[in-house]
């Protein structure tokens, strides 16, 4: 390095989005030699990006930079023997409008009339400034020209006042203060149809509704069954993936209530539909016949609680579908019953001696499954299970060992309901003769 003085004023003018001029004033001092040039440094977050020495000039103009960005710069004066020591400062390049499109575009059909679209920034090297506001175009088919535009700051927004079962296209773009981007990919979402009618009949283990027949062809349907618990509010039909609809069995095992497939339909004839009537269905579309245990279960349902509905309408074999709104919430009738014991079947009172085997029976009926257990002074007793349809019954072995053995056997039934009564047998000692 050399001993003569560093550039001065070091100044930048006419910046753009893509470039900047440069101009200083050449050093008073140019140590032991006479000045023939410059050592231009431009660096874009530490790395460089220009690295050139130019004749004796006064300005230079970069090329081919990127919008919004701060650039760092160093002039370095030379003479024969080499360069000063560089002067360095930084600008910022003028702002443009984005070069990519919004991330990550999400359509939902909210209702029957309601799409909501979210969506997330252009990558962060493509925006090209301050993104100021984004555009949401919506139109009848995916190339067509907009028939709704909607310009929001935020980076979600509501489209309402649509049609029922029909598909609309949203594409989105961002907005820097100085121009527009380009678009996103259409994205295509069908509005959720009408929903089912409540309920007009029902009993305890069901509820009939009248379904929402499509006006448009399609292959099959489901009829989507979901308890309701006391306060839920129940996501969009159309929010639920085809993987998690899950099966009634699998639903009455989940602790949390899930929404389950109740059947498959593919009728447009019949639009009355018992939710709970015992039914099997299968996929129409599936290559090969499903099992019977895979089968859908359009299983019963509890007594003096809540379902809703909602039907999923596949239009072709290609899988698209659409969702409609769900049901008004209904409710099964209380449930009046319990498990009734069959007395002309169970034990009655028995005499026995000390040492004797006694077979105690208990056979109920009712809402299967049915369960027993045994007690006999509050302690609970080992039992067996024997006969399960049409009745269930369960055997009690008592061996007679001594006088705590004679007394009152009570045996527990408990149905599905969790509705419970007793039938009590009495072990009385059978006096010698």
């Amino acid at each position: 390095m050399t001993s003569q003085d560093k550039p001065t004023n070091l100044t930048f003018t006419n910046i753009k989005s893509r470039s900047a001029e440069i101009s200083w004033i050449n050093p008073e001092n140019t140590g032991d030699g006479v000045l023939t040039g410059f050592w231009i440094i431009i660096k874009k977050e530490n790395s460089s990006i220009l690295n050139i020495i130019t004749k004796k000039v006064k300005k230079y103009k970069s090329d081919n930079l990127s919008p919004y960005t701060t650039y760092e710069i160093s002039v370095a004066a030379g003479n024969k023997n080499g360069f000063s020591e560089g002067k360095t400062t930084s600008f910022t390049t003028s702002e443009d409008g984005p070069e990519g499109p919004p991330l990550n575009v999400t359509v939902i059909a909210d209702s029957s009339s309601l799409l909501s679209v979210t969506w997330e920034p252009p990558k962060k090297d493509k925006r090209n400034g301050i993104i100021v506001s984004y555009t949401v175009c919506i139109s009848h088919e995916e190339s067509k020209p907009c028939f709704r535009e909607y310009a929001t700051k935020n980076k979600m927004i509501v489209i309402d006042n649509l049609f029922a079962s029909t598909k609309y296209y949203v594409r989105v773009l961002a907005s820097t203060k100085v121009g527009r981007g380009s678009y996103s990919e259409s994205k295509g979402k069908f509005t959720n149809g009408n929903q089912p009618e409540v309920s007009t009949n029902g009993t305890a283990y069901t509820l009939t509704f009248s379904l929402e027949i499509p006006s448009r062809n399609f292959t099959h349907f489901y009829v989507v069954a979901l308890e309701l618990k006391d306060g839920q509010e129940s996501q969009s039909p159309a929010s639920y993936r085809n993987n998690e609809l899950v099966t009634y069995t699998e639903a009455e095992k989940s602790t949390d209530p899930k929404p389950y497939i109740a059947a498959i339909l593919t009728s447009k004839d019949e639009n009355m539909f018992i939710l709970g009537d015992g039914g099997n269905t299968s996929n129409p579309t599936s290559r090969r016949r499903r099992s019977t245990s895979s089968d859908y279960y359009n299983g019963p349902l509890e007594p003096g609680t809540s379902y809703s509905i909602f039907q999923r309408i596949f239009i072709h074999n290609k899988g698209e579908y659409y969702s409609t709104d769900w049901s008004p919430a209904s409710k099964t009738n209380e449930y009046s019953g319990g498990p009734r014991v069959l007395t002309k079947i169970s034990s009655g009172d028995i005499k026995a001696k000390e040492g004797e085997l006694v077979n105690l029976l208990c056979s109920a009926q009712g809402e299967l499954p049915i369960t027993f257990t045994w007690e006999k002074d509050q302690q609970p007793l080992e039992s067996l299970v024997k006969i399960k349809q049409p009745h269930r019954s369960s055997f009690l072995v008592v061996t007679v060992k001594d006088q705590t053995s004679f007394g009152k056997y009570i045996c527990l039934i408990r149905d599905r309901f969790k509705c419970t009564t007793t039938h009590t047998i009495s072990i009385q000692k059978l006096k010698d003769t």
